[in-house]
């Protein structure tokens, strides 16, 4: 008795299910598996991923204060399949690069195979990209084969989404050409000026209204936050301003409000210059009030609340103790994490682009 027709096809169509659920289990999960087995390769950060690279080929630059790439994004895409946070230094001379490389100060070099002489130095582990951008080419130490085959294996497959050929047309170096950009924007001279007056970095300033309000002066949110700095007007009357309408009135009252921030959680001698900024971040977005509660409920649970992350992983939602017997009822919100860590992100960008 010959098998029913309809019983093959729906034994083939199991079987392809099956391989097409392995090969994404594969995709998904295989770069990160070895990315955790430090005896197949290593990083020069345990926790980070290490690249050097420069302007050319649309790589890494800035746009109306954001950080922009075709090599960029690719290499933030593969970190986070591997589970390891992206570290950019911006270099130019392709030599410089090199020498980084060798002496183990990066985990890769990002190169253009048209105008930098690599390909002659047997010593480097070359993981080319793909035919859109075919001159660019990324460099592994040949003492780090684990790293360049982990490579290999995840751009094969990322570069058949949908997700990298958008990417890929949006950075297609035959549509534009992206110079390298000599500001962050307009405002750079009244955010040195003001920012001088409290001895913060002006980079780190700017970092901070580019995500308040992406240097769109009229900017307002539904919190009836308005400007450069969104300041909301009972902010600017605590702080002495009638008019924060002006772009120099408001980053004035802004850079007034990180001060009187500042010198809040300077009474607590504990916390460091280092920590203290993220906790002036943090109030600036939820308020100093919330901050001290959070602070003060991590202190309760055993964790320093002198430490921003201590303080982060106590308070977030998903982090709570559902059995304890007085359950927390409020929690630091998605919102103040992410303002912190996106501003301190951009601002090592913006340390990049203006040393």
């Amino acid at each position: 008795m010959k098998p029913d027709k309809t019983f093959k096809t729906s034994l083939i169509r199991r079987h392809k299910t099956k391989i097409i659920l392995f090969v994404v289990c594969l995709i998904l999960f295989y770069p990160k598996k070895i990315a955790d087995n430090q005896t197949l390769f290593y990083f020069v950060k345990n926790d980070c991923l290490t690249v050097a690279l420069g302007t050319n080929n649309n790589a890494y630059f800035l746009k109306n204060g954001q950080v922009e790439g075709y090599q960029f994004e690719l290499i933030q895409k593969y970190c986070h399949a591997i589970n390891r946070k992206p570290v950019f230094i911006l270099e130019e001379d392709m030599n410089k690069r090199l020498n980084l490389l060798f002496s183990n100060n990066v985990d890769i070099v990002v190169c253009d195979t048209k105008t930098d002489s690599i390909l002659q130095i047997k010593t480097i582990n070359s993981v080319c990209i793909d035919e859109n951008f075919s001159q660019a080419c990324w460099l592994v130490n040949e003492k780090n084969n684990g790293l360049a085959r982990n490579l290999n294996t995840w751009l094969n497959a990322y570069i058949e989404t949908k997700e990298y050929k958008l990417s890929a047309a949006k950075y297609n170096l035959a549509r534009r050409v992206n110079r390298r950009q000599t500001y962050i924007s307009k405002y750079d001279d009244l955010i040195k000026k003001y920012s001088a007056e409290i001895a913060w970095d002006w980079r780190l300033i700017a970092a901070l209204i580019c995500q308040e309000s992406q240097f769109t002066p009229d900017a307002r949110s539904r919190k009836d936050a308005a400007g450069l700095m969104q300041i909301r007007r009972q902010t600017a009357k605590f702080l002495g301003f009638d008019s924060i309408t002006g772009n120099e009135e408001n980053i004035a009252a802004g850079i007034k409000l990180i001060k009187f921030l500042e010198n809040y959680f300077a009474k607590d001698s504990t916390i460091t210059e280092a920590e203290r900024i993220k906790f002036v971040l943090a109030a600036y977005n939820s308020g100093h009030a919330k901050i001290d509660g959070f602070r003060k409920n991590t202190e309760q649970k055993g964790r320093n609340p002198d430490i921003w992350n201590d303080v982060e992983n106590t308070n977030k939602k998903e982090n709570s103790d559902k059995n304890s017997p007085s359950p927390q009822k409020h929690f630091l919100s998605k919102e103040t994490v992410s303002f912190v860590r996106e501003i301190l992100e951009r601002y090592e960008h913006y340390k990049n682009f203006f040393p």
